[in-house]
């Protein structure tokens, strides 16, 4: 047994595992029925979760913790399953105590580091923007942690691409509403400016003081000229110009609605909204034919925010834009992963009214009357 202790000691050492599981209790009466141990994202720390008859308990372990209580466990359990980065060991422990090991292989999975994908801001092409925002090393390199915000950005703009497919050169003026930390301002600014060689004026608006001394000290840095950020609220903005284009990424329940609004009433001709919390219409649904979705605080959650995103089209089809509901970004990135991208079209007056009798059908059927359809004063 001690030499066993010594390989999984010798294994867990060099390898590093990825994951850990003791199973097979040697004896039906012992406390301890299952161990499964995973790797931390700091280096050489482990979670072990560890299972009783009636409860269960998780505990941090250093990688010298782990090999210390190797000895004790390898004397409980008759399988030890070890995953490495490159190899599977299976252990099996007769009942004399002699081990058999199977080593296996394991197929390498394909990471986002290592799929290829034109993304429109490469990985490893110089971006100063995205290095000074700590997205990208000093090799211009993604970071392993900031993969996520990486992808998040070029999903963005490969959107925003799509919605500026002609081969227009004139001048755009564009704000972003509820701005924060502007990962997507920077981005469209740098795609419009660099990439598309287009002369652009972007106003970033968040009500955080010291974000909008930071953005703006980093767009100085970078000699972003025309990249300005403002403390304030969305329904106190205001310009002297045509706004061509306005974006919001995640801002919180009603402010989404009220960038909206400004848009409609600034007659902006391009919009995409990615909303964040929704909890205005929650308290107003009701619908008797449906009163079992409505019980469960989850499940009524999750209908609040797509009956709000579904008005939220419906009224501005009413207003006279095209919108499309898509998906952001991957669930297993964000639950707020809904994009609404709208675009004013010449549509017909008949068009705008049957609209207008669709949006009043679900609003009567749900019972609710949405902020946005207050601030119109649709039904007035």
């Amino acid at each position: 047994m001690e030499k066993l202790q010594d390989q999984i000691a010798e294994i867990i050492s060099k390898e590093s595992p990825a994951s850990i599981i003791y199973s097979g209790v040697k004896r039906k009466s012992q406390d301890i029925k299952k161990i499964t141990i995973t790797s931390l994202k700091d280096a050489n720390k482990y979670s072990a979760e560890i299972k009783y008859e009636k409860h269960n308990n998780i505990i941090n372990l250093s990688q010298n913790e782990l090999i210390e209580n190797t000895s004790n466990w390898c004397e409980e359990f008759k399988q030890i399953l070890i995953k490495a980065q490159v190899q599977e060991y299976q252990i099996l422990i007769n009942k004399k105590g002699k081990a058999k090991i199977i080593k296996k292989a394991i197929a390498l999975k394909s990471s986002p580091h290592n799929k290829v994908k034109n993304y429109i801001i490469p990985d490893g092409s110089p971006c100063e923007f995205l290095k000074e925002l700590g997205v990208m090393d000093a090799r211009y390199k993604v970071k392993s942690q900031q993969y996520k915000k990486f992808k998040q950005i070029n999903r963005f703009l490969e959107m925003v691409d799509d919605m500026f497919k002609e081969n227009d050169t004139t001048p755009l003026h564009i704000v972003d509403f509820g701005c924060g930390k502007s990962y997507l301002s920077f981005a469209i600014y740098y795609y419009f400016k660099q990439i598309k060689k287009r002369d652009i004026k972007l106003t970033g608006v968040d009500l955080k003081e010291d974000v909008i001394k930071h953005c703006n000290n980093l767009a100085e840095k970078l000699s972003y000229t025309d990249l300005k950020f403002v403390h304030g609220f969305i329904h106190d903005f205001s310009v002297d110009t045509k706004i061509d284009f306005v974006i919001t990424l995640h801002a919180c329940d009603t402010a989404t609605d009220e960038a909206m609004y400004f848009s409609l009433k600034n007659n902006v001709p391009k919009m995409m909204f990615v909303p964040c919390c929704q909890h205005e219409l929650n308290k107003q649904l009701q619908a008797k034919e449906n009163t079992p979705m409505l019980e469960h605080g989850i499940v009524r959650d999750r209908m609040t925010a797509l009956i709000t995103d579904t008005s939220r089209a419906k009224i501005l089809e009413t207003q006279g834009y095209k919108v499309q509901v898509m998906e952001f970004i991957d669930m297993e990135h964000t639950a707020k992963n809904i994009l609404l991208r709208c675009q004013k079209v010449n549509k017909t007056e008949s068009e705008k009214i049957k609209a207008l009798e669709e949006y009043n059908a679900f609003k009567n059927y749900w019972n609710i009357t949405p902020y946005l359809d207050k601030k119109l004063q649709l039904f007035s």
